[in-house]
């Protein structure tokens, strides 16, 4: 699929993993459902602004996607979204996300980039969220945990301050390394910044 230069609204929208489907430039989404199958090289989104809507990544998880040229403004997001970053290093006036509602959605390995969190509904649990993962780096460093959770905290911490917040699935980081979800819970809730949504 190839939209570019146009506005679309209340449409339903479908994106096939059979092909690349190329979004944008100048393509406005107004209340759109969108709904996903790519993976990451299936998807490229390029000056895309979608305002309100949902967007649903069905079937498989998106992995290593990078939405760093498109504007996201009160969507609902469901599905699995594992490494994807959401905003823009260097300009929100490239990419950026504001009032998005990830209630629905589980988010793993993930990154806000100039993101406003406040704004934002975050996962539930077992999805945590380290708000300005940086400012915690030296008390995650600084603390025991089970082989694969440090090295998880390890990369989520290891951020410049325009990631002001970094995503796990604490379900999976229990799995890992063998220890009860309910005990990762209480350590992680000592992080600095940490957000758990019931």
């Amino acid at each position: 699929m190839k939209l570019k230069a146009i506005t679309m609204t209340r449409e339903r929208v479908l994106l096939s993993n059979v092909e690349v489907n190329q979004l944008g430039p100048e393509l406005v989404f107004e209340e759109c459902d969108i709904y996903s199958d790519c993976q990451s090289k299936a998807l490229v989104m390029s000056g895309v602004r979608m305002i309100g809507g949902r967007f649903f990544q069905q079937d498989r998880a998106l992995a290593d996607h990078q939405f760093s040229r498109v504007h996201f403004n009160g969507v609902r997001f469901f599905g699995t979204f594992i490494g994807c970053d959401f905003g823009n290093w260097d300009s929100n006036d490239i990419g950026s996300m504001a009032n998005c509602d990830f209630t629905e959605a589980v988010l793993d390995s993930s990154r806000f980039l100039n993101v406003d969190v406040q704004s934002i509904k975050l996962p539930r649990w077992p999805c945590f969220t380290i708000v300005n993962p940086a400012e915690a780096r030296e008390f995650v460093m600084g603390n025991k945990w089970s082989a694969k959770t440090r090295i998880a905290l390890d990369v989520y911490t290891d951020v410049d301050p325009e990631c002001t917040a970094s995503l796990g699935d604490a379900s999976r980081m229990a799995k890992q390394d063998g220890i009860a979800l309910e005990d990762l819970r209480e350590r992680l809730l000592a992080i600095p910044g940490i957000r758990i949504r019931d």
